[in-house]
This record gives structure tokens, C-alpha cells and sequence, in this order.
């Protein structure tokens, strides 16, 4: 086996470097952003074996006790067999229980005791990592962005606030 020289990272280019239309490109700032944001969730969330799927699939299933394979699918835009290692990861975990559903075909998921206690404490680590994400922005900036962001994925708007506590949604202007 030939001996290969280690790879030298690579030197940024002097001076900055112009982005053009990209700058105001939303589709691109968006992209930043996710690489940001999946970078600061690997780091928040080191350890667990918890990915943004099983995150999302965990606080989708502790909010709508019950809910259905095909109905978390759907919420979590995913197809169904898509979902079935995330489920099958959850439930080795202990954090999910399969009860019967209307049909023998048809099952329903909810949080075991074990699920609500890993529930919050990633949802600390969410909490952290979020704040992280909008440290240059102040709190009004940052529900205005989650706000448009929302709008531009096609979700309602958030009606309870990051600390939890109800409030009504506001209509959209």
C-alpha cells in the first residue's frame, strides 16, 4: 500500500469573497442556515443517537397522544416506510409504545414514562441549541423570522411561545 500525504485543509482565498445574487437569495440563505442548524443540532445532541427525524417523530408523538403511523408520516412530510426505523429506534429506546388501533393494521403511538423523561431532557437540548442559532438576534427578531420561516413552509404559526406557555395565534396580515 503506496504511502499518501495527508490532505491539507484548504487555504481560504485572500480577501472576501462576493456572493453576488446569492446574497439575496433566499433558497441559498435558507441552505446556510440548515448547515448551521444540523451542524448545532449534531453538536447539541451528541451522545443520544438522536437525529432531527427521531427528534421530530419523539415531539410529534409526546403532543398527539394516539396518533397514527400515517398521520405522523404525513406531519413529518416523510413517506410512511421511511418512518419505520425511526419508530424501530424509539421503541428500542423504550420511549414508544404501539397499542391497536381501530383495525388490526392500524396502530397507535404514545410516550412511555421513559419517552416523557428523554422528551424533556432533548427538548433542553433543542431549547439550547435553538438559542444558539438566533444569538444575533434579539427576541423580537427571532419570532419574526420563525414566523416567516413558517409561512414559507407552508406551516401554521406557532400559538405557544418557545417557553411554552399558550397564546393565541394572531392573524396573518
Amino acid at each position: 500500500m503506496a504511502n499518501r500525504k495527508p490532505r491539507r485543509p484548504s487555504v481560504p482565498a485572500a480577501g472576501p469573497v462576493s456572493y453576488g445574487a446569492l446574497q439575496h437569495a433566499i433558497g441559498y440563505l435558507i441552505h446556510l442556515a440548515q448547515l448551521a442548524n444540523m451542524q448545532g443540532f449534531s453538536r447539541a445532541f451528541a451522545g443520544t443517537g438522536v437525529t432531527p427525524a427521531r427528534f421530530t417523530a419523539l415531539e410529534l408523538i409526546g403532543c398527539n397522544p394516539g396518533i397514527k403511523p400515517a398521520s405522523l408520516a404525513h406531519a413529518m412530510a416523510v413517506e410512511r416506510s421511511n418512518l419505520v426505523s425511526v419508530i424501530r429506534f424509539l421503541d428500542a429506546r423504550g420511549w414508544v409504545a404501539a397499542a391497536a388501533g381501530s383495525n388490526r393494521r392500524e396502530k397507535s403511538l404514545t410516550l412511555t414514562a421513559s419517552g416523557q423523561a428523554a422528551l424533556a431532557d432533548l427538548r433542553g437540548r433543542l431549547r439550547a441549541h435553538d438559542a444558539g442559532l438566533a444569538v444575533r438576534c434579539s427576541a423580537r427578531q427571532r419570532a419574526q423570522l420563525a414566523r416567516l420561516l413558517a409561512r414559507v413552509v407552508g406551516v401554521p404559526p406557532a400559538t405557544t411561545p418557545a417557553s411554552g406557555s399558550p397564546r393565541r395565534a394572531r392573524p396573518e396580515a
